[in-house]
């Protein structure tokens, strides 16, 4: 037990013949996705992109595979780490007894306590939370949401305390187990597992990049679309001397308006 223990701190050192883990789960629009791991890797089908996440264990990196873009976005571990909220949130967890079954294993019940305010129900397993690989795999899955809210973040959209909270679950599963099944506090389901093994058959191939494909540096690309939104800003007419313009035409636009509108919509 200790040779695994250790083996799993260092995923990659010990060549330990592993048996994949393969979970479906339904998200909150009702799609079914799978995650899987064959315990040095874990990908994630489905999530902010068209295509699928690749967390490579032995790093920490989280690849991004971009198959409508064709290209694969890196984020480095500590990059992830920085996407922290703003403002302070004191998660707990109230247990409420439970022993229903998800997916054939029996789950305790916990209410889900955002600074005071209730936030959902979470159904968790004792017992799958002492599979390694698993654990690893659903911190992999709240890293994606790390980066799907840095993504909404940056569209200037708020979160509630209660969706942050929800992107915290992973920090709660030594209390809840593994979570099989979460509700919110308007009784949507967010999250459910409908099947999990551990002893999938998984072509090994799965767990590679695709070659081809290029590589773009997530900071980079923040840093880029920074950098754009801050000459489209630049390019923006006064709207007020519009607005104005407008009445004085009686409604309608100039034609040095309309220029200027179609100067800051085209791609830079």
């Amino acid at each position: 037990m200790k040779a695994i223990f250790y083996c799993l701190l260092l995923i990659g050192a010990c060549n330990i013949a592993w048996a994949d883990v393969q979970v479906r789960f339904k998200d909150a629009s009702g799609n079914v996705n799978t995650m899987q791991s064959n315990g040095s890797k874990v990908r994630i089908n489905g999530g902010p992109t068209p295509g699928y996440l690749l967390v490579d264990g032995t790093s920490g990196n989280f690849f991004i595979v971009d198959t409508k873009r064709n290209e694969i976005v890196k984020v480095a571990p500590d990059e992830v780490g920085r996407m922290a909220e703003v403002g302070e949130l004191v998660i707990s967890l109230k247990a409420r007894g439970g022993r229903e079954k998800v997916a054939g294993y029996t789950t305790g019940r916990y209410d889900l306590i955002s600074n005071g305010l209730f936030c959902g129900t979470i159904y968790g397993s004792s017992e799958l939370i002492q599979n390694t690989e698993l654990r690893q795999m659903f911190a992999a899955m709240q890293g994606m949401h790390k980066l799907g809210r840095s993504m909404v973040a940056g569209l200037g959209k708020a979160q509630s305390e209660c969706q942050r909270a929800e992107a915290r679950l992973a920090d709660l599963a030594e209390t809840s187990g593994f979570v099989m099944r979460f509700v919110d506090d308007q009784g949507k389901l967010r999250f459910e597992v409908i099947s999990l093994k551990t002893d999938a058959a998984i072509d090994q191939g799965e767990y590679e990049l695709p070659q081809g494909m290029p590589v773009v540096d997530m900071s980079e690309r923040m840093q880029a679309l920074g950098q754009q939104g801050q000459q489209m800003m630049q390019q923006m007419p006064d709207m007020n001397e519009m607005m104005q313009q407008l009445q004085e035409n009686g409604g309608q636009m100039t034609e040095e308006m309309q220029l200027s509108l179609i100067h800051i919509s085209e791609p830079t």
